[in-house]
């Protein structure tokens, strides 16, 4: 009996041991390959990639029945399986679209991919967790690997100063973890999620020591959203990182906490609701405004996405505040279509240099459109669908949150939320006017690989035809964040 337990557990874990025994082969490997050839050739980013392939392959070859294993600790269902899939694919995405501006800036270390590599391994842990204690594992695995991604650029201030910033609040905000998880333990004795499910929190015996301890661990969370007022953070180190390291930033990690978020609020905590509905609720249209307000005057292109991100955040956090099935489905959809436009933005960043040097000024796109109207025409569709125009994706996906939230009897929120939406287009149309109505001094030629056009390209044609298969995919949503309700 036990061995056949041990084969389910194993089979459970499977492409987080496969991605583990990866990294195995690739510290030796790295440490021991004279760092000159291989990484000039970019080999590393290659194994990377086969790395993620593999674990994606392991993921998607599994078993997709809901299944607790390791007593417990670790869980697997249709919606983390989707979830682990979309971070794995947009890591690949960001490893492709990175080459070209590490080698500019002098990247090709083997520890860039590495540490990638290890961040991803503890969002895969995070996702799978069914435990407090499993999910900081995780989290520490990847914060710590994302502090040291922030300051990849050695001989760079800014990188450096971004690194320290984000290591220091990071620290902060996962001792605001522990504290609070701490304290959940003292109160009901466990940490596991599905005991605390089961009618272990009792909402007729609520003490506000719970109270607190639940609004540490949401904090600690909402810290790594960048949601405000823990977004302090986010815009230097938007723009201090390497600009790959800020699309990774700006994309993967983001998924990771949005699951782990939905687990703990949907599971752990859903018997006791009415304590984190409002506090989820307000953090979502402070964010809203902050990220909207706060993009306004941006000249750099980087920190301008730190607030839009704070801004596109918010919404999810709006709809789950709801506690409900609609709630669930439209923060799926949502954080769905931010990462493809996400992707998107970033794969046209990195595309933009002159003379060996990234363009991260508005400015310095203008006249654009005469130029290079490909990437003009491209940028300028993802941005529409970020700014809510219909009928692209980005419509689609506030309109399916200001949908539940007014379903739920929350019409004065949804109200609000369009207010903060239609400030944000300000921001978006700008870089819009920017390319097709600003004369420039000198225009450019952007010469990016193929393999950067296609990936803007089909973004760009996913968010603009998305209209046209959202039926399908609301669907498929609905379907697997069934998998989260009890």
């Amino acid at each position: 009996m036990n061995s056949v337990s041990n084969i389910s557990d194993l089979s459970i874990a499977l492409p987080e041991i496969f991605l583990s025994l990866w990294l195995l082969i690739f510290i030796p490997l790295g440490v021991y390959s004279g760092g000159n050839k291989l990484n000039r050739q970019s080999y590393f980013s290659i194994f990377s990639i086969i790395g993620l392939l593999g674990t994606l392959f392991f993921l998607l070859m599994g078993d997709h029945r809901a299944s607790l294993g390791f007593y417990d600790l670790v869980v697997t269902d249709k919606l983390i399986i989707y979830l682990k899939a979309l971070i794995l694919f947009a890591a690949i995405i960001v490893l492709i679209i990175s080459e070209r501006y590490r080698s500019i800036e002098n990247l090709y270390i083997f520890e860039y991919p590495l540490l990638i590599l290890f961040s991803i391994l503890g969002m895969l842990v995070m996702l799978s967790s069914n435990n407090f204690i499993t999910l900081y594992l995780g989290l520490e695995l990847q914060s710590l690997a994302l502090y040291v991604l922030a300051a990849a650029k050695k001989d760079s201030l800014k990188s450096s100063e971004a690194g320290l910033k984000y290591f220091i609040l990071g620290a902060l905000a996962s001792g605001f973890f522990l504290f609070g998880v701490s304290l959940l333990f003292g109160i009901t004795g466990t940490t596991s999620f599905t005991i605390l499910s089961f009618n272990y929190l009792n909402p007729n015996e609520v003490s506000l020591l719970l109270i607190f301890s639940i609004i540490l661990i949401i904090s600690s969370i909402a810290f790594k959203l960048s949601i405000a007022p823990f977004h302090m953070w986010t815009p230097d180190v938007y723009e201090g990182a390497p600009t790959s390291i800020t699309a990774y930033f700006a994309i993967v990690p983001k998924i990771a906490a949005i699951g782990v978020l939905m687990r703990i609020l949907y599971i752990a905590f859903i018997d006791i609701n009415f304590i984190w509905l409002q506090l989820v609720l307000v953090l979502g249209l402070l964010s809203i405004f902050v990220g909207a307000f706060g993009a306004l005057l941006q000249k750099n292109i980087k920190r301008l996405l730190a607030y839009s991100a704070i801004s596109n955040i918010g919404y999810i956090f709006l709809a789950l505040s709801l506690g409900n099935q609609l709630g669930l489905e439209s923060s799926l959809l949502y954080i769905t279509i931010y990462a493809i436009s996400s992707i998107g933005v970033f794969t046209f960043i990195l595309s933009m240099e002159k003379d060996n040097i990234m363009l991260e000024n508005i400015s310095s796109y203008a006249g654009l459109s005469k130029s290079n109207p490909f990437y003009a025409v491209c940028l300028g569709i993802l941005l529409l669908s970020m700014a809510g125009l219909p009928p692209l994706a980005g419509f689609i996906a506030k309109f399916y949150v200001f949908k539940a939230v007014i379903t739920s009897g929350y019409l004065l929120t949804a109200i609000i939320g369009i207010i903060g939406s239609v400030i944000s287009a300000y921001y978006y149309l700008n870089i819009i006017k920017v390319m097709y109505l600003d004369d420039s001094d000198e225009s450019f030629i952007v010469e990016s690989k193929v393999s950067m056009k296609i990936i803007l390209f089909t973004s760009s044609l996913f968010i603009l035809t998305f209209i046209i298969f959202a039926d399908n995919i609301i669907n498929f949503m609905t379907y697997i964040s069934r998998a989260i309700i009890l």
